[in-house]
């Protein structure tokens, strides 16, 4: 981390909660990227605390329900459960994705989401669509996009992933013909 942290615009935390993210390791990670004003993208699967000071959390809507203990069902509901996040985080945006149904975007200090749908797809395997959506809103937003830019480029990349069987990659080639 010290060795690259001069050379690098963001940064993708992707908790899967399976230990090796401790609550000291991701303070220390997190303290040290505020220092040096590097924005970090989390994608939490729980222990909202440690990734206060987050610029982007993007938890999808099982994950938000289960970190906020707020059944989800309509809109106004996403966005009770998205102040919550936002009492234990902090400013930031978040990004809530749905499936099928696409993403909601909630830019830091909106209490109202904006819907980026998702475009008709043969869907063969969800696998790794959470990993390519933050980091191409990460990287989108390292490049200067909004966040509803940032989302829709995301959205494109996950769309072309979850058409592919397996562990794959987007390139922007492909993020273009969508």
């Amino acid at each position: 981390l010290e060795a690259a942290l001069d050379s690098v615009d963001g940064a993708v935390v992707e908790d899967y909660a399976k230990g090796l993210l401790t609550r000291g390791t991701i303070g220390k990670v997190m303290k040290r990227m505020r220092a040096a004003r590097v924005p970090v993208a989390v994608d939490p699967k729980h222990d909202l605390a440690s990734y206060r000071g987050a610029s982007l959390l993007k938890p999808n809507v099982r994950e938000t329900e289960a970190l906020t203990g707020i059944r989800i069902r309509t809109g106004e509901d996403l966005a009770r459960a998205v102040a919550k996040l936002r009492k234990r985080v902090g400013p930031s945006d978040i990004v809530v994705t749905r499936g099928s149904e696409g993403m909601t975007c909630f830019a830091d200090g909106e209490s109202a989401g904006v819907d980026v749908h998702t475009l008709a797809r043969e869907v063969f395997d969800v696998q790794g669509a959470g990993d390519t959506t933050i980091a191409a809103l990460e990287l989108a937003r390292a490049v200067g996009a909004s966040l509803l830019e940032a989302a829709v480029i995301a959205n494109a990349a996950a769309g072309v992933v979850v058409g592919k069987i397996g562990t794959a990659t987007v390139s922007r080639d492909e993020i273009r013909e969508i």
